[in-house]
């Protein structure tokens, strides 16, 4: 089999796909926009600007500070609480039941994410920074810790200045520290890898939310990645970790006064040089 999109979302009519110029220019704000597949019906979207680290043929590299202001979704009735902490039989009803969704304003917790997305795939790779538990321990940490993370997402379009994809609920995570993504000798490893929010994938197609065959097109391309990990090695480069960590390090509050502007201008190379690596 191949990666396939269970679904397709509305976007505006002046769309392209990922890694098709012209590209965005290191530097630039686009609006990273998740829609589900109703988006129509209640006009509520998922809206993060993200700064561009990169954009070519290989993919596009964008990064979202910790701290900046968002456009998230609610549920009515349930407006005070984050959709994944309401009850799963009331958030995926069938579609003449469904909850009615609104935009809300948000904050992008943690210290930042890095999102490297390759051109026609139905998933992007996620550089996570967080708060480190345990930096006593390791001080070469900074204080920050970063996980790798795989989101199943539709297949990326992007205008001249946003990307529009839809969240396919099923995440891929390495949180087993002794098998992590990136072995010893540079390759891929899987072993450790664990598919997050099964139970609600699940209930997307349980509870009539949408199709069966949807929740397992979606299972089958997380399974299908984890068997292919090597052909997408552009995305899953370590220097994004180093390229992450860099960034974290520069803007956050209190550290030396170095701009993001002069950040862009000294470490350009660093992600722009990973187009020319060959796949591990």
């Amino acid at each position: 089999m191949s990666l396939r999109d269970p679904f397709t979302i509305p976007t505006p009519s002046q769309v392209r796909p990922v890694g098709r110029a012209p590209y965005w220019t290191p530097g630039q704000t686009v609006t990273w926009t998740f829609r589900r597949f109703d988006f129509d019906r209640d006009l509520a979207e998922v809206a993060r600007p993200m700064r561009v680290i990169a954009d070519g043929p290989s993919g596009s590299v964008l990064w979202l500070a910790g701290g900046t202001p968002t456009q998230e979704t609610r549920i009515v009735g349930w407006e005070d609480t984050n959709a994944h902490d309401v009850p799963l039989k009331a958030r995926f009803r069938p579609i003449a039941e469904a909850p009615t969704r609104i935009n809300v304003e948000g904050t992008w917790r943690g210290r930042g994410v890095l999102k490297i997305v390759p051109p026609e795939v139905p998933f992007s790779v996620w550089v996570l920074l967080k708060d480190a538990q345990d930096d006593v321990d390791r001080p070469e940490s900074g204080g920050v810790q970063v996980e790798w993370y795989i989101n199943l997402e539709t297949t990326h379009r992007r205008s001249d200045d946003a990307l529009f994809t839809s969240d396919h609920i099923l995440d891929i995570t390495f949180p087993i520290a002794s098998m992590p993504l990136h072995a010893e000798d540079g390759r891929l490893d899987p072993t450790g890898a664990v598919f997050k929010d099964v139970d609600e994938l699940a209930a997307a197609a349980n509870f009539g939310a949408w199709p069966k065959e949807w929740s397992e097109i979606i299972r089958d391309n997380g399974s299908h990645l984890l068997d292919h990990l090597g052909d997408f090695g552009w995305a899953f480069d370590p220097e994004w970790e180093t390229a992450a960590r860099d960034l974290v390090g520069k803007v956050r509050l209190g550290a030396a006064s170095v701009s993001e502007k002069s950040f862009d201008q000294e470490h350009r190379a660093i992600p722009n040089g990973c187009y020319d690596r060959q796949h591990r």
